[in-house]
């Protein structure tokens, strides 16, 4: 577990985070940073996502949410809310409700393959690609190919730049793969939308998900809504506190908080 909870006691509410792929806490600092100043911020490193946290098993979504509520289990907070970065909002969600949770921060969420930006004979390419990889047992004999890692891993979503290289060397081969093949094979349909408050943060312009399919699908299934928008990228070049602070308007913040009061245990 790799846990750094924000330790001020102010007033603010709890947040459980979850990264997206193919990120961990420390790529998203800068993220958790700015969420910091408005709520108790407690990361959460999926399994394989970072050198000191075991790999599962068996890599799946069920088994990605089982993770999480062991270790939310393990935090001991009484009331938080739960908020996920893209494929972070689909673990997190299907974790389902708990009586402690008070709602869900969807931030770019991923909700099924329908949602991604990326044409089908590209995914069927990169999912048979994994298939031989998974045939062949080949994880880690391709991870640190230059050619995999540019073209087949990342694709045209993500920037091969440092930080892409820096979760290359710290996260598991075969979970890389296998998530990899959750993300191009799941359908928007399975992910079923909880009664519950749900706040989603979302980029119209969002180059890597489909922005205007996720907004009606949450506008259509949810009824206790916030949406608030932001300009933030799918996968900033700069990940910092600055970055966000200029990428999220302070009435979208404002509409946020005003939203999360609401729920207050304390009210």
């Amino acid at each position: 577990m790799n846990i750094m909870p924000n330790k001020i006691k102010n007033g603010k509410p709890n947040l459980v985070i979850i990264h997206s792929f193919p990120t961990n806490s420390t790529i998203l600092a800068g993220l958790y940073d700015y969420l910091a100043d408005f709520f108790i911020v407690y990361p959460i490193d999926l399994p394989g996502f970072t050198s000191g946290i075991k790999p599962l098993e068996v890599v799946n979504l069920e088994s990605y949410a089982n993770y999480l509520k062991r270790e939310i289990t393990r935090l001991e907070i009484q009331d938080y809310w739960v908020g996920g970065v893209s494929f972070g909002f689909l673990v997190a969600n299907m974790m389902g409700t708990h009586k402690h949770c008070r709602g869900v921060l969807a931030i770019e969420p991923y909700l099924g393959s329908e949602n991604l930006k990326i044409p089908l004979f590209r995914k069927l390419f990169y999912v048979l690609s994994i298939k031989i990889i998974e045939v062949g047992n080949a994880f880690y004999r391709v991870w640190h190919n230059p050619f995999i890692q540019k073209y087949l891993l990342m694709g045209s979503s993500a920037r091969f730049d440092k930080k892409i290289k820096k979760i290359l060397d710290v996260m598991d081969a075969r979970t890389f793969f296998e998530t990899a093949k959750i993300l191009l094979t799941s359908h928007e349909t399975d992910c079923k939308l909880h009664e519950i408050p749900y706040i989603l943060v979302i980029n119209k312009g969002d180059g890597s998900i489909r922005a205007d399919r996720i907004i009606s699908r949450f506008a259509l299934d949810v009824d206790d809504l916030l949406i608030a928008h932001t300009t933030a990228e799918h996968y900033p070049e700069t990940i910092t506190k600055e970055y966000f602070e200029k990428r999220i308007d302070k009435k979208e913040v404002d509409k946020i908080l005003e939203f999360v009061q609401k729920y207050n245990s304390d009210e």
